[in-house]
């Protein structure tokens, strides 16, 4: 499809107007200004995140792309220069008056596509809150690496064992998309981060040992745990393993719109007043 037709930015009203009542799914991505190492830009996290959603909606025409959010929570990078932190309760606020902007227009299904990890606390008090705010509305998200087809597709053809940040993931991924912004002279294997049974952390959900157990909720500043910006190994990024990647990205999102589109939107019942005999025999016939 063409820009015009799966750009939000690009759209007049009377055509907006008729992709809320055709009800379009709207990706809305979430991404990040900051610090990515010597060899990426500081764009990393959006632009991939936009790109995703771009390749989604080519995909699936019940899909629209809303302008991305760009800056994200960054508190624990700001140790490095570029990087631009929005306080964490202004995000959630500025996200849920994007979602209720799209729902005061008609769209009833949004979809958050995240690019940056340390949005996705974030990212799930917008989605909550949202829905809470209207009821009507469907609202979900999920960090594209997270995708489990990804994923799948990453620990297929990685070479190195640890993703986090800048890494073989996240650069493979951007030499897919603008390999004339990265310079791979300046990638460099970083794998300061000390971690634990209980402290580590990958983009694929890959233990780094037998022994590491389910990671605690925890992150020191970033510049504690890398000295470059890196945590991970980028030299073996290839712009063909970025390619997989955003394909299986853009597959699995096409299908979570067909998903969306198909749920029920059910509002909630108050059970303040309710009959319980009534409820239970609801259950009953289940």
């Amino acid at each position: 499809m063409p820009e015009h037709q799966i750009l939000y930015e690009r759209m007049t009203w009377p055509q907006l107007r008729e992709a809320a009542r055709a009800d379009r799914v709207v990706l809305l991505p979430f991404g990040a200004i900051e610090q990515h190492g010597f060899h990426l830009p500081v764009d990393v996290d959006v632009r991939i995140a936009r790109e995703v959603c771009e390749r989604t909606a080519r995909l699936n025409p019940n899909a629209l792309v809303m302008t991305a959010m760009p800056f994200g929570f960054e508190t624990h990078h700001m140790d490095w220069p570029g990087t631009i932190d929005i306080e964490w309760d202004i995000l959630v606020k500025y996200g849920v008056c994007v979602c209720s902007s799209l729902a005061r227009h008609g769209f009833r299904r949004i979809l958050i596509v995240n690019g940056h990890g340390s949005n996705r606390p974030i990212l799930d008090l917008i989605t909550r809150l949202t829905v809470i705010k209207h009821p009507d509305v469907l609202c979900a998200g999920q960090s594209w690496f997270h995708l489990g087809d990804v994923m799948k597709a990453f620990n297929e053809v990685r070479e190195s064992d640890m993703s986090s940040h800048a890494d073989e993931l996240e650069t493979s991924a951007y030499l897919a998309i603008d390999p004339d912004a990265v310079d791979m002279s300046q990638a460099v294997r970083d794998t300061t981060f000390r971690r634990s049974p209980h402290v580590w952390g990958d983009l694929a959900g890959r233990k780094p040992t037998p022994e590491s157990k389910s990671p605690l909720v925890m992150f020191e500043h970033f510049s504690t745990g890398s000295i470059s910006g890196v945590r991970g190994d980028p030299t073996g990024a290839t712009a063909e393993k970025g390619r997989l990647l955003l394909e299986a990205a853009a597959r699995e999102l096409a299908e979570i719109v067909d998903e969306l589109r198909a749920r029920p939107i059910v509002l909630p019942a108050d059970h303040h007043e309710s009959d319980i005999g009534e409820l239970r025999r609801r259950l009953s016939s289940t």
